[in-house]
């Protein structure tokens, strides 16, 4: 199809669905965006595209790229060109993230004496977080409000801040979740082991 003989709406159906048959074809697929842009120097009809990140470099790989703009003054004659735009998108993407380098843990670098020092660490600031969620939630909780919905807001916040600390250290979406069921698992066996707490054991247990 030439430019001139393609209308914009039309256009713009097979470029929507191109990206939903590229969506299908592999088990990460590329959210792709055609949007309006005014009033800069992006101004036009743009194809933005991305994947979703499971690990920091993934995303700093793919900061700038997936975009493509076709001027609103150049749209009538270049609205053909929309379907190849969004191949191309999702092509710089993909690539992208297929060559993002492997990310490491920082622990498993260092040695046995820096680990004891890391668990040792770790303790400490369980110990703190949990004393400051106490605290908080004894100051601020609605005496009409369940302790379970502050446990559950503290959940919350607390995976709030280890999203954060995991994009800080360069830790991916897979190395959190593990951390995350090995963290579970600790506390459902430590139910287990103690009567007491079988039923809802309390955040400072």
């Amino acid at each position: 199809m030439s430019g001139s003989a393609t209308s914009v709406g039309a256009a713009i159906a097979a470029a929507l669905d191109r990206a939903e048959q590229l969506r299908r074809l592999g088990d990460r697929p590329a959210r792709v965006r055609i949007m309006t842009i005014f009033g800069d120097d992006r101004s036009g009809l743009t194809v933005h595209a991305s994947i979703r990140s499971n690990t920091p470099e993934e995303f700093r790989a793919q900061h700038g790229l997936g975009t493509r703009c076709i001027p609103w003054d150049e749209l009538d004659a270049r609205a053909g060109e929309l379907v190849g735009l969004v191949d191309a998108a999702v092509g710089e993407v993909t690539l992208a993230v297929k060559n993002a380098p492997p990310v490491e843990r920082p622990s498993r670098s260092q040695s046995d004496v820096e680990i004891d020092k890391f668990g040792s660490l770790i303790d400490q600031l369980g110990r703190t977080l949990t004393h400051s969620a106490m605290a908080v939630l004894k100051d601020n909780l609605n005496p009409g409000m369940p302790g379970d919905v502050g446990s559950e807001a503290t959940m919350v916040a607390a995976l709030k801040l280890a999203a954060l600390a995991a994009f800080t250290a360069n830790i991916g979406a897979n190395d959190a979740q593990d951390e995350l069921r090995i963290a579970i698992g600790d506390v459902m066996s430590k139910a287990s082991a103690s009567p007491e707490l079988s039923g809802r054991p309390p955040l400072n247990s």
